[in-house]
């Protein structure tokens, strides 16, 4: 009787894993917030408040996080200049996410 293959994930796997979930959860979001804030309004139904505004920030929290396993990686194999506009651009993306300046 043959055993069942054991395998293990390993650290790499799991940020990926984390990764696509991260990606995955930005776009579905993404899709409703397009709809929700672009149609419904024709409807005249309001759209306005926390809920949606949470959301919104939920969604780009899930796509910086998505985005930035990636985008260190490429900073970081490129020297100590990318690595520097990667914090700057994170610090940038973050405060106007929390702000609402996009």
């Amino acid at each position: 009787m043959a055993g069942k293959r054991r395998t293990e994930r390993t650290e790499g796997q799991a940020k990926a894993d984390f990764v696509r979930i991260c990606c995955y959860v930005a776009l579905v979001l993404a899709a409703v917030l397009i709809f929700v804030n672009n149609l419904l309004p024709l409807l005249q139904i309001d759209v306005s408040g926390l809920f949606f505004d949470v959301l919104a920030l939920i969604k780009d929290v899930a796509l910086l996080l998505g985005i930035v396993f990636g985008a260190y990686a490429f900073a970081r194999a490129h020297g100590k200049v990318w690595t520097i506009v990667f914090y700057v651009a994170l610090v940038l993306y973050i405060v106007s996410a929390v702000l609402g300046l996009f």
